[in-house]
Formats: structure tokens, sequence, C-alpha cells
């Protein structure tokens, strides 16, 4: 047969030999009587290895035609068709169906017309094909086992003759080892067809066994594009693991503390102590207690082709977004059965195909939220190797499974869940001898320590447990009628208090201006498609102190004055100014720093009283955005709600007044101040005589807002936005981001889109000097920022929280524990590149100091 189009051509030049030895065979003269000799032994022997009768008339040859379409025939047969084929032009034309078959046998005639030539011509091919690959996967030839594509600095060729350095194009044998020099790196082509980029001082080795190739990597770090292959393998091995793979985009880093390996694309195998681990997209292990894992992202970054890694990643992203979660949930049998005492309540849901999924994003809300994995892990309560078992348990449990954790307890969490079939406690101690379980009708109680599951065995059998009653219950009920998807609710109140930062100086205060709060009730489901986080913390009662600050939803009139462009905003809803005021000054005179001495420097200083001249003139409403290019003056834009624009402007004049006094008794130059009437609108200015443009402020006044920005350009915009309907408001960007809530308005927004504007200048500064390098890491995840939008309720007991990001632990947990650091740098996008990494924190208060160790090696 001929080849098809898509078979693919070997350009490999052949080795000199076979070129030699194909030569002499094309070149000898055969004797016509031995060829007709062999032909006829060829055909005899076909012919008895064919049952049935023999083939002689083309109308023999047309009846095998339908069965051998079928590839019904034995190999020996649909030779002998397909080489009658070859010779007869009518019965090509019936294959073809050009022609009708043949009503009847023909005369007999053999078909023997030159066969021995096709013969001698496939057995050369045969034998140079089986030449050549002995030649090449097994010699060793002129190409060797690698070849070098490019090298940026020295690339190193150590064997026991010394040490030498090894050229771009060079083809490298097996076995010697590949070492790059500090500030260096190459890329290498490997014989399967697979590249190996290296990192500087890196170094590896390479074999080939069989179908099998193996990299040995003694030091440093590389990034191995496998090749798809047919038959064998690719092994990368380090002093204590070993990678399979047969075709992905994987990183391998070995050095003093373990192993790190980072997968890209594809699927891995990661084998350590004879335990096996496979590896997904955006996945990492590593081999050692002491090794911390990074992000797939930071452990590629200086691959001379991380940009096209990154896109990678950045698709795997998208890809993992669109996961569904499972419905939502609108009731428990669980949730009533549980004790009064049940201080922690997680609930996810038991798929197998979500199970896994479901873990990650329990894991990946704990690691946010600093303050709450302490507590969850000074009480002992490490849940991956449980819920690991679970999947495979699934089987045996109902659709859902609870983790419970129990007020004034030290033991470890209790997991609670209905059962489809018997012989969960059985399958439970095989894969985990130290587990205690305990069955009652229809469900089952497990865990790693015996008092918990006896407590909540105990809570089965009791009619009433008495948990229904109380608040905390009524708070979890109330997330399953709204629609439950992965629940996290924790009771703050049985967690012992702890002050507020700062609060040594208030005092002590009857008047707390930070109200306990009493439950945090975090949850990620998916709703009309949209994959909503929402977090909502509780009081006993009205709302008080700061957390009273906030005003229920309301429409935000400020919004109409900020443009689509917008790449940060920030809005807010207050319910009274001037009450504010009033309550931070009542809570501050309980002070002993501050005296009525302090209010009156202030004011004083000021020129204006806050609560008589700037609170009674304020609204209530406020939001501040960046708003136009972020260089050479950041285009900020502040919109005000005011009920009195008059006695506002008379306290900006006021305040200018004070300064300017103050300046010109120092000898200082004093602000300068304008106003200028166009277009029927006035506008004011503010400058600094010395600061320049950076230090100015215009501002304006319309339809009970004051409207300011560092230009008039930037005000005029804000008003021509206004009068088109334009705003950001109702552009298609921003509403996608909104939750899919009840909610129509919003008691505070934050929005951001901030890698349109970073990403330019990201480019410029990671080129420049000291920002290149490892500085270029933290620039490059500011201009990969995605859009985010974070939106805030008030509600009379409860603030809540929801994004179509997920926010669920960092910043709501910030709040509850006073750690305004964490809070901040989980709300405010850029908020974690601000401290340059992760920082070590200080336990909470409640946290005991008898933590259990972490598990070992392989982590991920």
């Amino acid at each position: 047969m001929t080849p098809t189009e898509n078979t693919p051509i070997d350009n490999t030049p052949m080795p000199p030999e076979l070129e030699r030895a194909m030569s002499e065979i094309r070149e000898e003269a055969l004797d016509p009587a031995a060829i007709e000799a062999a032909a006829a032994r060829v055909w005899t022997k076909l012919a008895d290895t064919l049952p049935g009768t023999h083939l002689r008339t083309c109308a023999d040859f047309q009846a095998l035609l339908p069965e051998y379409r079928a590839h019904r025939l034995s190999p020996a047969r649909a030779t002998l068709v397909e080489d009658h084929l070859h010779n007869c032009v009518h019965c090509r034309k019936v294959y073809e169906g050009r022609v009708a078959a043949m009503p009847s046998r023909q005369e007999s005639r053999r078909v023997t017309v030159i066969p021995m030539r096709w013969a001698v011509a496939a057995g050369v091919l045969v034998v140079a094909g089986l030449s050549a690959y002995v030649v090449l996967n097994y010699v060793g030839g002129p190409n060797g086992r690698a070849i070098v594509q490019t090298v940026n600095g020295t690339l190193y060729e150590v064997s026991p003759d010394g040490v030498r350095p090894v050229s771009t194009g060079q083809a490298l044998p097996e076995g010697v080892e590949l070492r790059t020099a500090k500030d260096s790196d190459a890329m290498l082509k490997m014989q399967d067809g697979s590249t190996v980029e290296l990192r500087e001082r890196s170094g590896f080795t390479s074999n080939k066994s069989g179908h099998d190739l193996t990299i040995r990597l003694s030091r440093g770090s590389i990034i191995l594009h496998a090749a798809h292959r047919s038959s064998g393998h690719l092994f990368v091995v380090t002093s204590d693991c070993r990678v399979a793979v047969t075709g992905t985009i994987f990183a391998v880093s070995s050095g003093v503390k373990g192993s790190r390996v980072s997968v890209v694309q594809g699927e891995v195998h990661v084998t350590q102590d004879n335990t096996e681990k496979v590896l997904h997209p955006g996945e990492q292990a590593v081999t050692s207690e002491s090794l911390e894992p990074v992000s797939v992202k930071d452990d590629i970054s200086w691959s001379r082709n991380r940009d096209q890694l990154l896109q990678q990643l950045a698709k795997l992203q998208t890809n993992l977004s669109n996961i569904h979660l499972p419905k939502v949930r609108y009731e428990s049998r669980l949730l009533g059965r549980l004790p009064a005492s049940t201080m922690l309540y997680a609930s996810i849901p038991n798929l197998a195909d979500y199970l896994a999924e479901a873990q990650s994003v329990f894991n990946r809300q704990l690691a946010e939220s600093p303050e709450l994995k302490t507590a969850w892990t000074s009480r002992g309560l490490n849940v991956d190797p449980v819920i690991e078992k679970l999947r495979a348990a699934s089987e045996y449990l109902g659709d859902e499974i609870a983790i419970v954790a129990l007020a004034g307890e030290s033991h470890g969490p209790v997991f609670l869940a209905e059962t489809r079939r018997a012989g969960f406690p059985e399958f439970l101690k095989k894969q985990i001898p130290e587990a205690v379980s305990v069955e009652r009708p229809g469900m089952v109680v497990f865990g790693p320590d015996k008092p918990g599951v006896d407590v909540v065995a105990a809570a089965l059998d009791s009619p009433d447990t008495g948990f229904s009653k109380t608040p905390f219950y009524a708070r979890i009920a109330e997330a399953y009628h709204n629609g439950a998807g992965i629940l996290l609710c924790i009771n703050l109140s049985e967690m012992p208090a702890h002050p507020m930062p700062g609060q040594h100086l208030l005092g002590s205060n009857p008047q707390s201006l930070t109200p306990s709060p009493k439950f945090l009730i975090c949850e990620q489901k998916e709703v009309s498609g949209q994959t909503v986080a929402s977090a909502a913390l509780g009081f006993n009662g009205p709302r008080s102190g700061i957390a009273a600050w906030l005003d229920k939803p309301a429409p935000m009139g400020s919004l109409d004055y900020v443009s689509p462009e917008a790449t940060l905003l920030g809005a807010f809803v207050f319910k009274n100014p001037g009450a504010i005021v009033d309550e931070v000054a009542g809570l501050v005179n309980h002070s002993p720093a501050v005296t009525e001495q302090t209010f009156s420097d202030i004011r004083r200083d000021a020129g204006f009283d806050a609560r008589t001249d700037l609170a009674d003139a304020l609204g209530g409403e406020f939001s501040l955005s960046l708003d136009g290019p972020i260089m050479p003056v950041p285009s900020w834009k502040l919109v005000v709600e005011t009920y009195d624009p008059a006695k506002l402007n008379s306290t900006i004049q006021k305040v200018v007044a004070a300064y300017n006094q103050k300046a010109v008794q120092a000898g200082e130059l004093p602000i300068r101040t304008d106003k200028e009437t166009v277009d029927g609108h006035t506008y004011y200015t503010i400058a600094s005589a010395t600061r320049g443009p950076i230090a100015e402020m215009h501002y304006t006044f319309t339809d009970g807002y004051l409207i300011a920005g560092p230009s008039r350009a930037l005000i005029s915009k804000a008003l021509q936005v206004k009068a088109a309907g334009t705003s950001i408001a109702r552009s298609p960007g921003f509403i996608a981001l909104t939750p899919h809530d009840r909610y129509a308005n919003f008691s505070a927004v934050i929005y951001q889109n901030l890698g349109t504007t970073l990403s330019p200048l990201v480019g410029l500064l990671g080129s420049i000097g000291p920002l290149a390098g490892r500085g270029q890491n933290s620039l490059q995840g500011l201009g990969n920022m995605k859009p985010m939008l974070l939106a805030a309720y008030g509600e009379p007991d409860q603030i809540s929280v929801a994004s179509t990001n997920n926010l669920i632990g960092a910043g709501m947990t910030g709040l509850v524990t006073g750690n305004l650091q964490a809070a901040v740098q989980s709300m405010v996008p850029f908020g974690g590149a601000i401290g340059g990494g992760p920082r070590e924190l200080h336990p909470a208060p409640w946290a005991n100091q008898g933590t259990k160790p972490r598990e070992p090696a392989l982590q991920h």
C-alpha cells in the first residue's frame, strides 16, 4: 500500500555504513531464474497458509473484496488481494466502485506478476529500518543523546577526563554530566524530542534503557517539556524521589533540603519511599517537611519561556474557575442532631467527583485566615488525612458530611454522616487503624479521638440535644434556608475575648467601640452559574459601635460620576456622620491620654469643629476612585454627598486659612486658592506653592455632591459621565462582577481592575536595575491581577460581605480578631504585595501550644 499523506517523513541522516550496504544491495545483479524460483516459493508458502479455496481468477478475488474492506481477512490473504489489485485494472475499478463485479468466473490466470521485486525491495527497507533503529537507539551515532539548542552563559561537560565547555549545536554522548555555571542557563533537545531547560548551577545526566529515558538531576532546577511517547517512559530522578511522565510540562528542583515538583500541564507521578502521588496542572509536591511549597508560577519564574508557561497557568486558572459547585442544599438531616456544645460546624457535599475540590476550597479558606487556622490547628484539627480517605469511602456515606468541633474540648474533629450501605466501620478500620467509629441507625460518627466521637454519638441517642434552641443553630439554619453550598460556621462567643489593638490607650471604657461579634458564617456556592463566596459576621442584637457605622444597603449616587475606565474604587454609605463623631469623641474622652485641652488644641489647629462644621454638612455617602492615568499625577477622584454645600465649602476655606496662618508664622509660603466659573459650574482650586501638581486639588459642587480631583479636566469628565449616564455602575464589566443575591444596593463596595493600569508600568519597571530578577516576580503578580468586586451589606444584627472571587477567610476573620493589617491586606487588592511575602503571625489568644506535627513528605 502507498503511504498516506499523514505519514511522517524521517529526515535523519543515514549512517555511512548502512548507506554503503544498501548501495551494494542495489548494485548486485540477480539471476532471473533465481528470482522466479524465489517467487514460486513465496507463492507456495502463502498458498499453504490460506485455508479453503485457492485464489485463481478475478472472480475469486472480487468475492473477497467485502471482507477486505471490513479488515476481516487474514494477513496472508489480504496480502494476495492487495497484490492482485495492484496488477489488475478491472478488479481495482470494482474495488473503487467504478464498475460492477464479474457475474461469473473467468479464465484462470496466475497472480505472479513480478512479486519478487516487491519482496526484495520490502526486505531492503525492513533491513534498513531495523539497522537504523538499532544504530540510533542502542549504539549511539553521531547525534548522541542530546543536542544543545541554546546557551546563555556557560554550559560545561563534566567527565573523568575533566571539565570542558559545550557550545550551541554540539551533540552530547550518554552518561556525561552537563552543568550550567553561575548566571547561566541552557536549553537542550533530547533524542526523544523532549526539551530540557537548565537553571544556573544545575547539573544532570541522562541514559537510555530500551524505550525508557532517565534524567538524573543531581543539583539545581530544570523545566522539562516531555514529548508524547508511543512506548516507554521519561523519568526524572533526584536524590529522594522519582518523577514519571509520558508527555507533559513540569519543573523539578533538587537541593540540600529536598526536592520540589511543579506541574504546568499534563500529569506526573511522583514516587518517594514507595509511595506514589499523582499531580495535575497547578499542583506541587515537596519531599521534606523543611521545604515549604511555593506557587507553581514562582517555581517557573526563572524560565526564559516563562511568559508562555504563565499563559498556560492562566488558562488553568480559568478552567478551574469554570468547575461547577454542587447544587445548593436547603435542609440538613445532620444539623439538628449535634450536641449543644457545638462550637464549629463545617459542611461539605459528599460527591465522589467533587470531594477533592471541596477539600481544596476548605483548606484554601483556612490558609487565607491565619487566626482561624491557628484556632483550628491548636486543637489538633488536621482534617486532610481523614478527608483523603473519605474520597475512597464516598460510596458508603450520604450526601452530606459534617465536621464538628466542640467548645471546651481538646480532642480532634468529629465527622458525622448518613450511611448509604453497611460496612463503613470495617472500611475505615482498614484505611485508618487508629480511627474511632460508632454506628447508629442510618448514621455513622467517626474521628481520631474516642472522647469526641462518644459525645456526638450520645447526642444522636438523645431525643433533644438542646442545640436546635441555640442562636448558633438559628444562624446555620438560616444559611440552609437561603441555599447552602460549602459551609464553615463558628460560634465566636465560645472563644475567649481578646482586646482590640491599641485599646490600652483608651483606658477602661464601659462603652466598647468594637463590640464582640458572636457568629461567623462563611460560605461558597454556585447561584445561576455564578460562584459566590460570602461571609456574615453576626451579633446578638442590633449592631453598635463601629459595626453600626455602616448603613443598610442604599443607592449610591456618587458612582454616577465614576467612569467605566476606573481601575480602583471604594464607595461607602454611613448612617450618620454626626453620630459617628459624637461616638468617637465620647469614647476618646474616657482615655487618660486625652483631656479637654487636647480637644481645644485640635479645634484651634484645624480651624473648624468636626461636629458642627463638617459632619452636619455631610450626607453619609462618599466614594474614592482612581479614574484615569496613574502617572505622572494619579487621577484620584473624591465624590462626597453633602446636604449643605455652602457650609462644607466654608469649612474647607477655614482649614486653608488656619494652615496659611501657621505657614506664615513659620516663614513658609501659604497655600494658593482660586475660584472660577465655567459653563455654569464654579470650580475651586487649592494648590501648594512648593509641591507642584501632585499637591493640587480642584473641586466643585453639583446636585448635592462635592466632586474633587487633581485637575479641572478630571472633574469636567466626571460631570460628562453623569450627564451621559455612562458611569461604572452601568458598565457590563462592573455588573458581571456583582454577586448574585437578594440586595439591589450596597452598603459598601470595593472594586479593582488594576491589571490594565499596572501592566505597562510593570513591563517598564521590571527591566530596570535592581527591580529586574527577583523583584520582577512581585511586579508580574501586580500586572496579572484580575478584576475583583467585594460587596458589603449592613443588616440589623449582622454585616455580610460577598464576592464572585474567593475571599471567604482573610478579610472578615481579620476584622473578627482585631488583626486590621490582615483585613486590609486581604481587602485591598495589592495588600499582600506590600508586605513582600508571608509573615510569621503570633498565635491567637485562644491557641495553645500543643499543636500536632505536620504530616511528612510529599505535601501538596
